[in-house]
């Protein structure tokens, strides 16, 4: 019987154990930029421990969204004895399945904790879910969007489908999708879209595409890709064709918000958590950056209602004509519209078109400085939470 009893209690201490280490790190995480808010329900905790076992728990304790080298970290972890050989292959392991974000300087690997999202969410692509995917879902509403979306800067900025630029926008190289691929130093990849991936385990198949390589990764985002079987490598040819076809069946281009991007989304409401969460809103454009919104001529308009059925945010204005099954565009609501372009490239009568805001802004150069700027603008929880309420509702 004692020997009963002490197994319980050896047991059960394990499991107590193991909570205190994930709610160490849900608490860790929540201090970086973007942030791992708790829920009453604990999934982010069944998150982290699909990201991390016990002792990487431990281990990311000591890491922060700051690069570090091996060398910085072991000498952080010191007072626990660890061998460099187990450490190694504890960072190792947790980049394989996306739990850190990795990149080279000078031919030496440097690692750093990235996000649920953009980051964890988005390297789980190998094995995504159904279980995972609801998961992330119930997070997602019941306390992780508002982090999200409460950033001072968005991760994630708009920019319009190349068929809708014309030369007379002169759009800004950062802006402009062929710009991104071109100006590339050649690392570049493709992987399939998580979003649609996860649906996918549900049966919730997208109503926009049946391709799922879809989004494109640059810079570090193709080395850890490729590197961990994430994604393949492509050329800029095939990334243009992959593109086109992205705006062809009306993706929204969602790069990071950098001027060196490092990845491109392809979007739509259906699938992408981004642009679910801001269509719920209110005033989608205030949470979206971009720098351009579409302009309607109304009298243009022959009434085939493409472009309504085509806008994610359903910012395009419709009005039946008599009893007849055409409507007509009559204008378009600027609070909702996130200039993506997508509507203009479904307008063959040329009714309408994009427009650069009055105020421009770029972006930071690069995501290390955007999470720089996110940290020292970052909102205490009541802070976030009152922001968040009164943009839902439109104030």
């Amino acid at each position: 019987m004692k020997q009963l009893k002490s197994r319980l209690k050896d047991g059960m201490g394990i499991f107590a154990e193991s909570h205190k280490v994930y709610k160490k790190l849900q608490k860790h995480l929540d201090k970086q930029p973007v942030g791992f808010p708790a829920t009453a329900s604990g999934v982010e905790r069944r998150l982290l421990r699909d990201a991390f076992t016990v002792d990487e728990a431990g281990v990311a304790l000591e890491m922060s969204y700051k690069f570090q080298s091996f060398d910085q970290i072991s000498e952080k972890l010191k007072g626990r004895k660890i061998p460099e050989e187990r450490l190694q292959s504890m960072l190792d392991n947790m980049e394989s399945h996306g739990a850190i974000f990795v990149k080279m300087k000078d031919g030496q690997k440097e690692y750093a904790l990235h996000p649920i999202a953009v980051g964890i969410w988005e390297m789980k692509v190998p094995t995504m879910t159904a279980n995972y995917y609801m998961d992330f879902r119930k997070y997602m509403y019941q306390s992780f969007g508002m982090a999200f979306l409460s950033t001072a800067i968005p991760q994630m900025r708009v920019i319009p489908v190349e068929k809708s630029v014309t030369t007379e926008l002169n759009i800004a190289t950062y802006d402009e999708i062929r710009e991104l691929v071109l100006q590339n130093d050649g690392r570049i990849g493709v992987a399939e879209c998580v979003c649609r991936k996860g649906r996918d385990t549900i049966g919730r198949h997208c109503k926009e595409t049946t391709r799922r390589e879809v989004c494109i990764m640059f810079r570090d985002f193709h080395d850890q890709y490729t590197r961990n079987g994430f994604g393949r490598s492509i050329s800029k040819e095939e990334a243009f064709e992959i593109l086109a076809q992205n705006e062809k069946e009306g993706l929204v281009l969602m790069p990071s918000n950098s001027q060196e991007a490092q990845f491109v989304c392809s979007c739509c409401k259906c699938c992408c958590a981004c642009l679910e969460g801001v269509s719920l809103l209110a005033k989608p454009s205030e949470f979206v950056k971009n720098n351009y919104h579409a302009v309607l001529d109304a009298e243009k308009c022959i009434g085939c209602g493409k472009c309504g059925k085509k806008c994610k945010m359903e910012a395009i204005n419709m009005q039946p004509i008599n009893d007849s099954k055409k409507v007509n565009a009559i204008g378009i609501d600027l609070n909702r519209c996130i200039g993506c372009g997508v509507c203009v490239t479904f307008c063959k009568p040329g009714a309408l078109t994009m427009a650069k805001k009055e105020i421009q802004t770029a972006p930071p150069r690069d995501m290390d400085t955007m999470y720089e700027e996110i940290m020292k603008q970052k909102k205490g929880t009541a802070r976030r939470t009152v922001h968040i309420g009164r943009k839902v509702i439109g104030i």
